[in-house]
């Protein structure tokens, strides 16, 4: 399973899995644009970004992308996390779309009730939407 949406009072909540962050982070872009939008993976996107831990570059790689679809009004169906350094919390991804207009917005991703964690099973991320 790649992600699953979690029952929330108000907003949309998700959970994104993966057999390491790299994967799961990708999950989770993957879950934010199902809510935007499908698209052809026809244009390419690039967002790298620098944290102060894994929780924030988690909620600002998503956001970059978010802002990336809004200002250039770009769908995005495919990612892949191209490089991923652990001891500087920092990651380049690669976002591939379309140029069209959302199915619905999100208006941005938050820090409420954010996860990130390794278990048995391998990485979760949790993340809750603000529609």
């Amino acid at each position: 399973m790649e992600y699953r949406f979690i029952e929330h009072t108000a907003d949309l909540m998700f959970e994104a899995y993966g057999k390491d962050y790299p994967e799961a982070l990708e999950n989770a872009a993957k879950a934010l644009f199902s809510v935007i939008g499908s698209a052809k993976a026809s244009e390419k996107a690039e967002i790298t970004v620098s944290a102060h831990s894994l929780e924030e570059l988690t909620v600002q790689i998503l956001a970059d992308l978010l802002a990336y679809s809004d200002i250039h009004e770009m769908v995005f169906s495919k990612f892949k996390v191209a490089e991923f350094d652990e001891k500087e919390n920092r990651a380049t991804i690669f976002a591939w779309g379309e140029k069209r207009r959302p199915k619905d917005s999100v208006k941005a991703v938050t820090y409420h009730e954010l996860l990130v964690k390794k278990d048995s099973k391998g990485w979760v991320i949790r993340v809750l939407l603000d529609v």
